[in-house]
């Protein structure tokens, strides 16, 4: 004797939402920190590098490069992206490097964000926003 058992499912009339207790950043608020027309070049060497947890909890990496006549702390990319590219470019200490990108403000400390890293000797180049600002690391570009 075969016993069967059917279990019946009710789905509700209308999608249940639930709100999201941390608002969502999309790439575009990320873009609004790199602006094309404050960029600068800073020249130096790498003195220290770090990793820092933003509000939304997503770690980037930071760098700090002498250039001579002071320090500049440089907002570079999520720290995963900077890992996963490391071929593409070391932001190791007493490297020289040469950044374009532009001031801002990044967890509640004057920084320059990073668009474009090459090394003294321009052999490594990695770009990191476009200059929209748009980040490399979202979209189908990677480190290009």
């Amino acid at each position: 004797m075969l016993t069967m058992l059917i279990i019946g499912v009710v789905l509700p009339a209308a999608p249940l939402f639930v709100a999201d207790t941390i608002p969502y950043e999309p790439a575009e608020a990320s873009a609004k920190l790199y602006s094309e027309d404050a960029s600068r070049t800073v020249n130096g060497v790498i003195v220290d590098t770090r990793t820092v947890k933003l509000a939304d909890g997503v770690t980037f990496m930071q760098m700090d490069v002498d250039t001579g006549q002071g320090t500049v702390s440089v907002h570079l990319g999520p720290a995963w992206y900077m890992d996963e590219h490391h071929d593409r470019f070391d932001v190791n200490k007493g490297r020289s490097v040469s950044v374009i990108g532009s001031p801002a403000t990044v967890d509640g400390q004057e920084v320059v964000v990073a668009a474009e890293l090459s090394n003294g000797d321009g052999t490594q180049r990695m770009r990191l926003r476009h200059p929209k600002g748009t980040p490399a690391w979202v979209g189908g570009e990677h480190a290009k």
